[in-house]
C-alpha cells in the first residue's frame, strides 16, 4: 500500500465522520450577513473574530 492509498482511505473515513450540512432555512436564528461583513470590514477585523455581543446586533 502506498502513501496515496493511505491518504485516500483517511479521506474516506473523514467523510463518514463529517456531519451533514445545515441549510440556512433550517437555522432558527437569522442574521443579516451583509451588515455583519460591512461592520467587520469597517473595524478592520475578520467576521470570526467578532464577539457574540457584536454579532447579536445583526439578528433579524
Amino acid at each position: 500500500m502506498n502513501g496515496q492509498m493511505m491518504n485516500y482511505n483517511r479521506y474516506l473515513e473523514s467523510l463518514k465522520n463529517t456531519p451533514e450540512p445545515i441549510l440556512l432555512s433550517q437555522m432558527p436564528v437569522k442574521m443579516n450577513l451583509r451588515k455583519v461583513a460591512d461592520y467587520a470590514k469597517e473595524k478592520g477585523v475578520r467576521i470570526s473574530s467578532l464577539s457574540k455581543e457584536e454579532l447579536k446586533q445583526f439578528l433579524v
